[in-house]
């Protein structure tokens, strides 16, 4: 039988693991429980494990157990002790997030499985209400799952000075969800020092910003993919920045189009606010020209040309139509 260090994980790491688990994901004939006590079930003995005071305490959240799944999300969260570095991992399965979420644990991290690319996940979380992910607290990492947006509706609300998340290992599919220029995954207001790496964003209906920020200051994206899919419409601008945005990058990033007779466009890549001098660095990405609207769809509503800066972008075309208009300011 495994000892409790070992079914706890991240040994070595600050915090308690807490896990959620989706007692539909296997059948007790699949190994839902084992006899070697390995199985997802056999989680259960942390449920017995007692703190320093001799009281029991719970770190397994079956959904079963709860109204939703929601709830047992929300009692799990409610677990943790701020500051402290918890995780919550999210056991294999499919999870309906019906009650947004409130991530009110600063220094919180909640997880699926790890793996080493977004679309490897073994976790999906799909939305039916707005603001699924609410996060109104510092220091709040979102990783390794896919999350399967609710169409009219943000995924993810980031509160006003919640700051320094990190996103990362993020699958945001929003594949046959009907389309609406309101579907956003992310939508922020005065946020600082986020950091997004290695997601995933995939539309192929006519849906609204993959991130909408007022007033964001130096964020990053890094290492990210933006694919717009096989269809006639057009997903509108990838990321608008409003109020006063400052100081933020974009790097080593790819957008792209996935082709097909008539394929689907990007109407704008960037929105910007005009004479906000310095508020984004498009730089070392590579965006699909013939997934433009037009050759000059990289940006709209920069006023100047020190808003934006564009270097070491690449802008592919077809064999007619070689490159494109890098910038065209409004």
């Amino acid at each position: 039988m495994p000892n409790v260090m070992q079914l706890r994980g991240d040994i070595g790491e600050v915090g308690e693991t807490f896990w959620l688990v989706d007692s539909n994901y296997r059948t007790q004939a699949q190994g839902w429980f084992r006899s070697d006590r390995t199985g997802p079930g056999d989680l259960y003995v942390e449920r017995h494990r007692q703190n320093a005071g001799g009281a029991t305490y719970q770190y397994v959240f079956n959904t079963t157990e709860y109204a939703s799944d929601a709830a047992a999300a929300q009692a799990l969260i409610d677990a943790m002790v701020d500051y402290r570095g918890d995780k919550a991992l999210l056991t294999p399965g499919a999870y309906s997030i019906g009650t947004a979420l409130t991530m009110n644990v600063p220094n919180m991290r909640w997880m699926g499985p790890r793996r080493t690319h977004p679309k490897a996940g073994v976790v999906t979380v799909t939305a039916t209400v707005d603001a699924a992910y609410t996060i109104s607290e510092d220091d709040i990492e979102v990783a390794h799952h896919t999350l399967v947006p609710l169409t009219a509706t943000n995924t993810l609300d980031l509160s006003s000075g919640a700051d320094r998340g990190h996103l990362h290992h993020l699958y945001w599919n929003a594949a046959g969800v009907t389309g609406s220029t309101s579907t956003e995954f992310c939508n922020g207001t005065t946020n600082v020092d986020w950091l997004v790496e290695d997601c995933v964003f995939y539309a192929d209906a006519a849906q609204g910003d993959a991130f909408t920020l007022a007033s964001s200051q130096r964020w990053m994206w890094q290492d990210c993919e933006f694919y717009v899919g096989l269809t006639t419409t057009a997903w509108a601008s990838v990321m608008t920045f409003t109020t006063s945005a400052l100081g933020n990058i974009i790097r080593r990033s790819t957008f792209r189009g996935c082709g097909g007779s008539t394929p689907a466009v990007f109407t704008n890549l960037i929105t910007g606010v005009a004479n906000v001098n310095g508020q984004l660095m498009f730089i070392a990405s590579y965006v699909d020209g013939t997934a433009l609207s037009t050759a000059s769809a990289i940006e709209t509503t920069f006023g100047t040309t020190t808003d934006i800066e564009i270097a070491d972008v690449m802008q592919t075309g077809d064999a007619t139509a070689e490159g494109g208009v890098l910038i065209a300011l409004a």
